[in-house]
């Protein structure tokens, strides 16, 4: 008897182990509730879902781009001459501004002025062979004819070609002297224009070259704003003829800039893919180059626009309507955000747009529409529509 029970101990396990489980299962299904109605179920598979009915009202989108200052040209200050700097004026230093004709520094002038005097010398001697030439022209004319008074004089005795070279060395001397002058007018370095000061380093002692920049400046003028823009933000402002724009001082963030948009760019910038408008001021001085400011454009108006809960948007143009019961999904165009609305150009809503996308929203997901939220049409209504 103990080998029979030894030899199918595994296969009472067994059955035992199959019983249990069975009457598990047996009591599970007796404790599980009746099963609902096929009405019931179809109950619960739609989603509940708020809804909002919004109105068309006019908008006029207001957008705030960030900008930064620069000037359209940068000059270097190069010397046209050589020599050793004696002078260096306060105001070209980095920051500084000088006026049209302000002096920036002085070379020494010494050695144009020798150059100078050296040409007046050399013109002195010029006139002075010219003169004699002259003389000895006339005399051997007056010999010449009282010898030979029916026979051309010579030009060699004439001192015809004498007297034409000594012309032409005052015509050079005088060449040599108005170069010479101008040198020298060169070691005195003036502002071309009414300008900032970018950088320099420059300092009384240092021996400057031709060609050999020593600094830079720009034209107070030439600030203006460089505004990257998207294609959308550039479709909402409409075309750039002088429209005119709000620029924040970097400064407090409250004083308000006047200027107007006076240009785009021809080209995408090929990094970002970004336009670029450029914005200018009446009083560019109140403008810092390098800044970043803040630059509001009132764009084109939108004659029926809705607003809608900013919760409704699933990505940056996406929502979700009521229609036969079921999601179906937009895209809108978004004109810009007031609070905790987004504003959107009018669009298809049929019963209603979604207020807040369940999470397993997908398009033809069944749903019941929970309550419809008035908040939009009321908002739609509120400060902010022309």
């Amino acid at each position: 008897m103990n080998e029979f029970i030894e030899r199918h101990a595994g296969a009472f396990q067994l059955v035992f182990v199959i019983g249990v489980v069975g009457l598990a299962l047996l009591m599970s299904y007796s404790l599980r509730p009746d099963s609902p109605g096929p009405s019931s179920a179809a109950r619960t598979s739609e989603t509940a879902v708020s809804t909002v009915t919004p109105v068309a009202t006019p908008f006029r989108p207001r957008i705030e781009l960030n900008g930064v200052v620069q000037a359209r040209t940068s000059t270097g200050i190069i010397p046209q001459v050589s020599g050793r700097v004696v002078k260096v004026s306060p105001s070209f230093r980095p920051g500084a501004s000088v006026a049209k004709g302000d002096v920036l520094f002085v070379i020494d002038p010494s050695d144009y002025q020798l150059a100078v005097e050296r040409t007046l010398a050399e013109i002195a001697v010029a006139q002075s062979d010219l003169t004699r030439l002259e003389a000895e022209a006339a005399a051997e004319r007056e010999i010449w004819l009282g010898q030979f008074p029916d026979r051309p004089i010579p030009d060699l005795i004439a001192r015809v070609p004498q007297i034409a070279a000594a012309k032409a060395r005052i015509q050079s001397g005088e060449a040599a002297r108005r170069t010479a002058e101008l040198s020298l007018s060169r070691t005195t370095v003036r502002a071309p224009f009414d300008a900032r000061v970018r950088d320099t380093q420059l300092d009384v002692g240092q021996v400057v070259t031709v060609s050999a920049a020593v600094g830079s400046i720009f034209s107070i003028d030439s600030l203006e704003i460089a505004v990257p823009v998207s294609a959308e933000e550039r479709d909402l402002i409409g075309p750039v003829s002088g429209q005119r724009v709000s620029i924040i001082a970097p400064a407090t963030g409250e004083d308000v800039i006047e200027g107007k948009l006076v240009r785009a760019a021809a080209a995408l910038d090929e990094r970002t893919r970004l336009g670029t408008l450029y914005v200018a001021t009446e009083d560019p001085r109140l403008l810092t180059a390098g800044d970043f400011v803040t630059v509001e454009i009132d764009a084109q108006s939108a004659p029926e626009s809705y607003r809608i809960p900013a919760s409704a948007l699933t990505s940056r143009d996406r929502v979700w309507v009521v229609e036969d019961g079921r999601l179906v999904g937009r895209t809108v165009e978004v004109l810009g955000r007031e609070a905790e609305m987004a504003v959107v150009r009018a669009f298809d809503d049929a019963a209603g747009v979604v207020s807040i996308p369940p999470a397993n929203a997908q398009d033809g997901l069944p749903v019941s529409v929970r309550a419809t939220n008035g908040l939009a049409s009321v908002d739609n209504q509120t400060p902010g529509a022309e």
